[in-house]
């Protein structure tokens, strides 16, 4: 019964008790009065008052338990409202469920958390939001726990469950549990956690442990690309695909899956990095030096950013669904692009993905660098190391040579004038022989610093050729090998230093003659090839090994051929360095046993 109707039935009452006691003691007053006198009248009004006295007494004892229990009950009403309050914004899941297991009472937090309205899922078993492969399970430790002595089990206390939420996604979550008897009646209440940001911002600090790990390991440069490529994949997305795109050359590196689908997509992934002049997301990256998500890779983005139709066609074929681009900075400048790819439709990068992505290219610029810095070193020292051999060994022998013509120029009679003349030309032979490794040490010192002079201008090229067809004329004859020049047409010019493009082909015929066999062939072959004049120096010689073509323009390295022969390691490495100080190409074609075709390109001055 309500506090404030018990409180006006007591008054009615005491008032009704006052009324009848009033009425009895005006009653025993006219008796008495009429019988005792005053003496009687007296005791009565005494008796009526004490009467009167003891029920307001009891009346207001009544009135102050009613009270209390008043205060009491709005209390425990305030506190309930509180507690209600508490439990409908709490961000954790708190469900109630009676001994049957179906839920009686499913916050606001548990809505958010498992995707069900309450109205929905009140009713229903607790099950429903487990995975139904753990239901079993499920119904014999809730029974335990129910039949047991302990009335709670805290977060913490047991290992992580996995919820489901309504549209069938698992999380994982932590759950206390806490059992009470209410009105003889046992109900149990469950307080769950959705740990899923917190368990993937772990998995995301082992991830950035594993790169730190990974990227330490070494110093070499190759490795340290591969790795870069290699740790995004499978944590991040399918594909991971690395480009450098530096003045000096560009790389492409790329790391896919396990899966054999994924591997055959993955194949329609162009193999070279994006020229400059391409419209790539890649060159977008690098300009802009800001990262790139896309979550929704549709076909107007890959038009937008495919070069060519057929580009696009493969782009679509590869069925890319959603991807992410960083750009590798180094002191301010960007100098790369990692870029991770995901294939499953509706895989969305989430903003803690963008942020490993992010980290690891940091982490991996660094390593990048590091490796850069040290492979530049370890070159300084290399050629440091080739440069003292070079004048300890090489500078010798003209050296040497000079000395024993001296030698025997002292001890020869005066009159012998033809054999002073052939030592005099021996000496300046020799002088000629340490004059060139002497400028060769100088290109390369200059090449090193990135300071390689030519001085450009409008050549011919027949001119050109013909001094270098002239210079080994001698040579090519001595050693019954047929050399010969073919300039179509005559008119060809280049925009380049003329004694610089003499030196490459001199570095090239001369490496021809030394490998070609008496009765083989040395052709020079030059023609106009578009904006550039294409030069090639063919020959019948013993060709390269397939496994040493990729050395062939590094400094100081010779094959074992080469070596036997002599020489300092640097006129191809020079010759290189010739052809793209002019913006020009080098490389070499051959087989083994089958000759050799050495192709540069300098930019033509020809007039139309």
């Amino acid at each position: 019964m309500p506090l404030t109707t018990t409180r006006r039935k007591i008054s009615a009452t005491l008032a009704v008790a006052l009324l009848a006691l009033l009425a009895l003691g005006l009653a025993a007053l006219a008796g008495v009065w009429q019988r005792g006198g005053i003496l009687a009248t007296a005791g009565v009004l005494l008796i009526v008052v004490v009467a009167a006295s003891i029920l307001v007494a009891g009346a207001s004892s009544v009135q102050h338990d009613v009270d209390a229990r008043d205060d009491v009950a709005r209390a425990l009403r305030q506190a309930e409202a509180r507690m209600a309050g508490l439990v409908s914004i709490a961000a954790d899941a708190i469900i109630t469920v009676d001994r049957d297991q179906r839920i009686t009472l499913f916050n606001h937090g548990a809505e958010v958390i498992f995707g069900y309205a309450a109205d929905d899922i009140l009713g229903q078993p607790l099950a429903e939001l487990l995975p139904a492969r753990f239901h079993a399970a499920h119904g014999h430790h809730f029974a335990a726990f129910g039949s047991g002595s302990e009335p709670a089990r805290r977060m913490g206390e047991r290992r992580e469950i996995l919820g489901r939420r309504k549209d069938g996604e698992e999380f994982p979550a932590e759950a206390s549990i806490l059992k009470l008897e209410v009105a003889g009646e046992t109900a149990y209440t469950v307080v769950l956690r959705d740990v899923t940001q917190r368990r993937r911002v772990e998995e995301g600090q082992r991830f950035l442990a594993d790169v730190g790990g990974a990227l330490t390991r070494t110093l070499d440069y190759d490795a340290v690309l591969t790795a870069v490529a290699q740790l995004p994949v499978p944590r991040l997305g399918d594909i991971c695909v690395l480009d450098i795109l530096s003045a000096e050359f560009s790389r492409r590196v790329m790391s896919v899956s396990g899966d054999p689908a994924v591997t055959a997509r993955s194949r329609l992934h162009p193999s070279e990095p994006p020229g400059p002049d391409s419209a790539s997301a890649i060159l977008d990256v690098l300009r802009t030096k800001r990262a790139m998500v896309v979550n929704d890779v549709d076909a107007s983005w890959l038009e937008a950013h495919s070069e060519t139709d057929e580009i696009l066609d493969r782009a679509q074929r590869m069925g890319v669904r959603s991807l992410v681009l960083v750009p590798l900075m180094a002191r301010g400048d960007a100098f790369g692009v990692v870029s991770i790819m995901r294939l499953s439709a509706g895989s969305h990068f989430s903003d803690l993905e963008l942020g490993l992505a992010e980290q690891l290219a940091s982490r991996a610029a660094f390593a990048i660098e590091n490796a850069r810095l040290f492979q530049v070193a370890r070159a300084a020292t290399g050629a440091r190391d080739d440069i003292l051999g070079v004048v300890s060994h090489d500078l010798r022998n003209p050296v040497n040579a000079i000395g024993m013509c001296v030698r025997v120029l002292r001890e020869s009679p005066p009159d012998d004038r033809d054999g002073r003349r052939d030592l005099v030309n021996a000496i300046g032979d020799a002088v000629d022989w340490m004059d060139r490794l002497i400028r060769d040490l100088l290109d390369v010192a200059n090449l090193e610093r990135g300071g390689l002079s030519v001085e450009r201008r409008r050549e011919g090229v027949a001119p050109i050729v013909e001094s270098v067809i002239s210079m080994f004329e001698r040579s090519a004859l001595e050693r019954n090998v047929s050399l010969t020049a073919d300039v179509m047409p005559l008119g060809l010019q280049v925009d380049g230093d003329a004694a610089r493009v003499v030196q490459v082909l001199s570095n090239l015929v001369s490496n021809s003659l030394a490998h070609t066999e008496s009765g083989g062939t040395v052709q020079l072959v030059i023609r106009a090839d578009g904006p550039m004049v294409r030069f090639e120096v063919r020959d019948t010689g013993m060709g390269i090994a397939a496994e040493n073509l990729p050395h062939i323009f590094e400094r100081h390295w010779r094959s074992s051929a080469s070596a036997k022969r002599g020489g300092s390691g640097l006129g191809l490495a020079i010759a290189r360095g010739i052809v793209q100080a002019h913006g020009g190409q080098i490389w070499v074609e051959s087989e083994l046993g089958n000759g050799a075709t050495f192709r540069f390109t300098m930019p033509s001055a020809t007039l139309a």
